[in-house]
Formats: C-alpha cells, structure tokens, sequence
C-alpha cells in the first residue's frame, strides 16, 4: 500500500520513466448515466458528473524524489534518475491513474522502459491536457491530485464511482445510480511534503464499497484535516454554487480544487447484515436453499447464507440476494402487520421483495420493504440469541433491534 510520501514519489518517476510521445485517438470506455452532455471549451462533448473506476492502490519500488516544477510535460519524459517502475504490474497501474487523470481521451503516451519494451497509456478524464507539452502550474496540480486521490482503493478492487467537481473534463450533475455521498478529495501531490486529504461525505458510512473511506481502509495515502465530530466536508468545505450546491464542493481546506465522489452497493461485492441489538447477522436458516426457509439471526462465520448481494432495482430500491441460496429476502405473503415472517423466496420483483435503506444514524439503517414502507426489520423479541428470528415490525427508532448495519463480508 502507498503512503502520502510515495504517492509524490510516485508521480515524480512517473515523469523520469523514458521516452514518451502522443499518439492519435482512443476509445473513451467509460459509460456515464442520466447526465445530459456539455460542450467544453474546446468543443469535445463532456459529461455533467463522471462515472469512472477506482483502483489506484499499491505502489512498490520507489526512491524519494522531490520536485515538480522543473517538469514540461509528459512528452519531456526522460530516463535518467528513473527506476523501473513500468516493470511492475503495480508500477503500469499507477501510471495508468495518472495518465488517465490528465489527459484527454483522444491523447495517449507512450512509455518506454530501460529494457526497450514500450507500454501505451491512453487519457480518459483529461483534467490536466495540457500537461502532455506544457508544464503543470498549481490550479493543474491541485486538479491532478484530486483526481488521481478520489481513485483510490486500498485493496485494488474496481469499484464504478460517480465524480463531481469544477474541472470542465468532470463537472457537476447528479447520478441516480450512485446516490450516496462517499467524500470529497483534494491535496497537491507535487509538493514536497505531499498534501493528501480527504472529508467524509454525509454519506460516508453508507453504501459501503471495499477500499473506500467507511470501509476502514488499511495504510490509505490522505488524511483528514476536518476537526471532529464527523470529519464531514460540509462543515469546513465551500460548496459549488447553485444549482449544484449540493453535488460537491468548489473548494476545502485552502485549496480550490475539489473531487466528490458519490457511490453505490458494489454490484460485485457480498454483504453481511447485521443488528445493532445484537452484532448478529441476517442468515437463512440452517442454510436452506428452499422457497419459505425462513431468516434468523447469527454469530456471523463467512458462511454463503450469511452472505448476500444488494443489487439497486431501481432508484431508492434494491433486491437483497443470499449468496447461497440465490433467492430474495422476502415479507411472507407480503403481509404488512406487525409479527409477519422474513423469508426467502425465488425473486419475483414484487414489493415485499424490494428493500430501501434509511439512515438511522451511526451507519445503521431501518431496512423497509416497498410493500410496508413504515415497516422495518427486527429480531423478534428483541433477543440476542443465535437462531432468533427476524420478522417485521412498525419502525421505533428507538428500538435497537429494528438496526441493521450493512458492510462488506470480507
């Protein structure tokens, strides 16, 4: 994993890696959601919110190398003081973020190792396009920065993200396929010491994603400079101005460069659901893969019918999965009394099978069928007990046992 020493370093020998040129047009793979484009500047369409992929982990290899100024541009790479970090599959990784970040989807690079192999980085985001000839001054670093730190994932996995920010090559709009509010990321990484942090977005403890901040992240390369309690960006950051208020924020903590990032469940990622009352988590009995077998609580062990998948249905509702089993939880006959039984069944799409999350503070959520929307989960009897089972009760706010925390099952 990289710590905020590196990732300078990082960005250092990636411009001292060896001989680079610009190549002609690159596919853009990323596709963006419910946005509608804007021209920029230049006349290449943009998105209003960028929806990208995160994965920029860890980096071994480096030696400390301080100072930026005196660089002109990706295509004024040269080998000398370099190391070999294109010989690494983290090294390639690193320089893809990077190259990815600056440039524009149409300019690529190309890197050339002291071995004579030679690798092809292609840009995508483009918030610094004018690095590729030109030297980056302050506003292009602090733009760099943001971006390269909001793709941050400390255990490498690939999780789709939605960006907000100022640069033209991301810009502001809203997702609603990604509708909570991860963080926001800024620094300068060009400057020795690095200036790497971060603030929690309201959102942080919620749609918890592998590698991201509420996931407690392992050796992560930013801090946050926010005072408690929260460490929440809205209560030290200038949000973007109207109508876009409330997709991120213009500027934080001195700089006036700013990446947010808004999240989703991971599509790919098993989740354990697990009480507040109790610590226990949402299993199906026994392990069962029938129709009718019905859910319980218990000491959480990695089993597969502990495990399960929160796939968005459609905004504000999801399908919750058991890894095992492959059926959705489910409020028996769709009953929406007090006392009905929590069960598994084959998924159909009805409103007893389709779930929303509401925060009730601390990262814990009521957990409501669409069938019953003032219904919520709960341990019933308010027991503490490996088999309890969980039924539907009207939401108390008050009752811990209607709690449920929803994390990663890793």
């Amino acid at each position: 994993m990289i710590g905020r020493s590196r990732l300078a370093s990082l960005l250092v020998v990636a411009l001292s890696l060896g001989a680079a040129s610009c190549t002609g047009p690159a596919a853009d793979e990323t596709s963006n959601v419910d946005e509608a484009a804007s021209a920029s500047a230049n006349g290449l369409a943009t998105i209003n919110g960028f929806n990208s992929i995160n994965g920029f982990n860890s980096i071994n290899g480096f030696n400390s190398i301080n100072g930026f100024n005196s660089i002109n541009g990706l295509n004024a790479m040269v080998g000398e003081n370099a190391n070999d970090l294109l010989l690494t599959a983290d090294g390639r990784n690193t320089l893809t973020y990077l190259v990815r970040c600056a440039l524009l989807p149409y300019q690529a690079v190309t890197l050339t190792d002291r071995q004579g192999q030679s690798y092809v980085f292609t840009g995508k985001i483009g918030v610094a396009p004018q690095w590729a000839d030109s030297a980056c001054d302050k506003d292009c670093q602090e733009q760099l920065s943001a971006c390269l730190l909001a793709h941050v994932n400390t255990t490498g996995q690939h999780i789709s993200l939605w960006l907000d920010g100022d640069s033209p090559a991301i810009g502001w709009g809203r997702s609603s396929d990604f509708p909570y509010q991860e963080g926001s990321f800024f620094g300068n990484l060009f400057t020795s010491p690095p200036q790497a942090y971060y603030c929690n977005g309201k959102d942080f403890d919620q749609g918890v994603v592998p590698g991201r901040l509420g996931a407690d992240q392992a050796d992560a390369p930013y801090v946050n400079p926010v005072p408690s309690p929260g460490g929440y960006c809205q209560n030290a950051c200038t949000p973007a101005d109207q109508p876009n208020d409330r997709d991120g924020f213009k500027a934080c903590q001195g700089f006036n460069h700013v990446v947010t990032v808004w999240r989703n469940f991971d599509k790919a990622t098993n989740y354990k659901i697990c009480s507040r009352l109790s610590g226990k988590c949402l299993g199906v009995a026994n392990g069962r893969k029938d129709d009718v077998a019905p859910i319980a609580q218990s000491t959480f062990v990695g089993a597969p019918s502990q495990q399960w998948k929160i796939l968005q249905v459609r905004p504000g509702q999801y399908k919750v999965i058991n890894v095992n089993s492959g059926k959705g939880l489910d409020i028996g006959n769709g009953a929406t009394t007090d006392g009905a039984w929590v069960q598994q069944w084959s998924f159909w799409g009805g409103p007893n099978q389709l779930w929303s999350f509401t925060p009730s503070g601390a990262g814990y959520y009521k957990f409501s069928p669409g069938s019953n929307p003032s219904g919520s989960l709960n341990v019933k009897g308010g027991s503490l007990a490996d088999g309890a089972l969980i039924e539907q009760r009207t939401w108390d706010s008050s009752e811990l046992g209607e709690q449920w925390n929803i994390m990663p099952a890793l």
